[in-house]
């Protein structure tokens, strides 16, 4: 069949057009600027111009939405691809949604059958919970298949959660939370593109939604050390830093003061009304979230919800980081392995050796450069 990848200039989006052309796929390039490699089959859209998504995916027979972007976005943009694929026949649309939409930390016993929540701590959850709801919405009165692929933390050569690392290394900037001791839920981007390739031809998989990940259960710490040895360092030397307990001053520290303080108020007069809500809502649920008694990654994520973090946390430590450094819990994927088949086929060492490889070639080249 045709497919047409939405996003292919992209991490995914591009591991996954050359995962598909290796393995003889017939696929057209929807980008929203001209590629360099402009022999290939490729067409401009913007993934929120239905007419010009129309006109790119003319001739597909499924689409694979792999673009990101702002909140506005992932959410903008699952209507107007769902109405052009179905203007053009295309039978199957993927999408790329994320694990994340059950929270950085999920609760242990979470699979696909846990309910989604859009009122959590970060918007970027939110926003793929809102898209998966929409694209539901959409496929229940429409004629295209719906498949919705949930990844968490994917890996690969220029995958960020490497370059990321292993940029603090050198510039001796880089620190773990709790010894990095937390689950990881990852997945190789080539074991990505591989479940897409099932999700394209399997049966009886329309409007379900599938948890990705690698066949290794394993931490943070698994994919840090390989980095640091590559590059000189003793991982047992990387700081460990552990941010502290915000629940028992939370209000104190972070919702009084963006209340009262000057610049707070003056930010907030100038905010347009959607945004000044969005604020009003994750103070709100910041508060609820010290009166329940939330566990510390929680209460973190909804103080920098509501435009604060720790003083303490150390550079790089973001919320968003001290709660997926904190995991408890490893998301399953035995739905994907039950009715898609899928075995992956990359090992996590391997996947691991790759984007080793791939960040001293980037280094090399850079060094040349310079």
């Amino acid at each position: 069949m045709k497919v047409g990848v939405l996003g292919a200039a992209g991490f995914v989006g591009g591991h996954l057009l050359r995962y598909l052309r290796a393995d003889g796929c017939d696929t057209r390039a929807i980008v929203r600027r001209r590629p360099s490699d402009a022999d290939r089959d490729y067409r401009i859209a913007d993934a929120c111009d239905v007419y010009a998504l129309r006109e790119a995916m003319r001739g597909c027979e499924a689409v694979v939405h792999a673009a990101l972007g702002s909140n506005d976005v992932i959410t903008g943009s699952v209507a107007p691809v769902y109405a052009a694929a179905e203007a053009v026949g295309a039978r199957r649309l993927i999408y790329i949604s994320s694990g994340s939409v059950h929270g950085q930390s999920p609760v242990p016993g979470t699979d696909e059958t846990t309910p989604l929540s859009a009122r959590q701590a970060f918007s970027y959850n939110n926003a793929k919970v809102i898209a998966e709801r929409r694209l539901a919405r959409l496929r229940a009165r429409g004629t295209v298949e719906l498949v919705i692929l949930r990844p968490t933390i994917v890996i690969g050569p220029g995958s960020r959660w490497l370059f990321d690392f292993a940029d603090r290394l050198q510039d001796r900037t880089a620190c773990v939370v709790d010894g990095a001791a937390g689950i990881l839920n990852s997945i190789y981007v080539d074991n990505l593109a591989y479940a897409v390739t099932l999700a394209l031809t399997a049966t009886r998989v329309d409007g379900e939604a599938f948890l990705l990940g690698d066949r290794e259960a394993v931490r943070w710490s698994d994919l840090f050390r390989p980095i640091a040895d590559a590059f000189g360092v003793r991982f047992d030397d990387v700081p460990s830093v552990s941010p502290p307990e915000v629940r028992a001053t939370f209000r104190q520290r972070y919702v009084e003061p963006l209340r009262t303080s000057e610049a707070a108020q003056r930010a907030m007069r100038m905010m347009p009304r959607a945004l000044k809500d969005d604020v009003k809502h994750a103070l709100r649920g910041a508060v609820r979230l010290v009166r329940r008694g939330a566990d510390r990654a929680n209460v973190i994520d909804a103080a920098v919800a509501a435009g604060a973090a720790p003083p303490s946390t150390p550079a790089g430590v973001t919320p968003e980081i001290a709660a997926l450094q904190r995991c408890r819990w490893r998301l399953p994927h035995d739905k994907a392995v039950r009715m898609l088949g899928y075995a992956p086929p990359v090992s996590f060492a391997d996947g691991c050796r790759r984007g080793i490889a791939w960040l001293q070639e980037r280094d090399r080249l850079s060094s040349r450069a310079s």
